[in-house]
This record gives structure tokens, C-alpha cells and sequence, in this order.
């Protein structure tokens, strides 16, 4: 585990991360020195905060997962149900998806157009 790029990646000090773990300072910089380990509390309670995974603050990501807690209550409902459906239904879904992605794309050029005529 790399605290140091934990540190870097979410804009966090020494000391905020103390306070965020109940860990104190010295403890923190052995830990980005290498001197010693995090135990597990201090996983479990950065990853609370920075509402992520443990494997995520470990660096172990496995790509294939959902870390579903970045997601909206909506997103998160979205996932649920299209992954009850056929192959041939979640083609359709990500056809009408991308639809709407380009449609939005469309309207934002004409938005920019529009402003820069004004």
C-alpha cells in the first residue's frame, strides 16, 4: 500500500489522515517510509472515508467489479435491472444509450454555437 499516492490522489496531509484514522502523525509518515504496515483498522477506516474499496487502498483493483458506491441511487437501480436482461435487450439498452449520449453532444455544440454568436 503506497500512502504517499493515497495522500497525493485525494489531496490529503499527514495530519488529516491521522485524524481520519485515529492514527497519529508518526505512525502515518512509518507507514509512507515503509517502516511499518498499516493494520487493518487503518484500511477499514480509509476506505470508509474515501468511500472506496479496501482492494482499491491496498492498489489490488480488480477490473471487472462495480464499485457501486460511486454510483447514484438511480445508477445504482440502472445496474440491477440490466443485469437481468437478455443479451439481445442489454444491446438494445446500449444502443438507446449511446443514442442519448450523442444527442447530448449535438446539443451541446449548438449550445456552444449559439453562445459564441451572442
Amino acid at each position: 500500500m503506497d500512502i504517499k499516492k493515497i495522500k497525493k490522489k485525494y489531496g490529503l496531509t499527514q495530519v488529516q489522515l491521522s485524524k481520519i484514522t485515529g492514527t497519529s502523525q508518526k505512525t502515518i509518515s512509518n507507514y509512507e517510509n515503509n517502516k511499518t504496515e498499516p493494520d487493518i483498522n487503518f484500511i477499514l477506516k480509509l476506505s470508509d472515508y474515501l468511500k472506496t474499496t479496501t482492494d482499491a487502498i491496498l492498489g489490488h483493483e480488480v477490473p471487472y467489479l462495480l464499485d457501486k458506491s460511486t454510483l447514484t441511487p438511480e445508477q445504482r437501480d440502472l445496474v440491477e435491472q440490466i443485469k437481468i436482461l437478455s443479451p439481445e435487450n442489454c444491446n438494445r439498452v446500449k444502443d438507446f444509450i449511446t443514442g442519448i449520449l450523442i444527442a447530448e453532444e449535438e446539443k451541446q455544440k449548438i449550445l456552444n454555437i449559439y453562445k459564441r454568436g451572442q
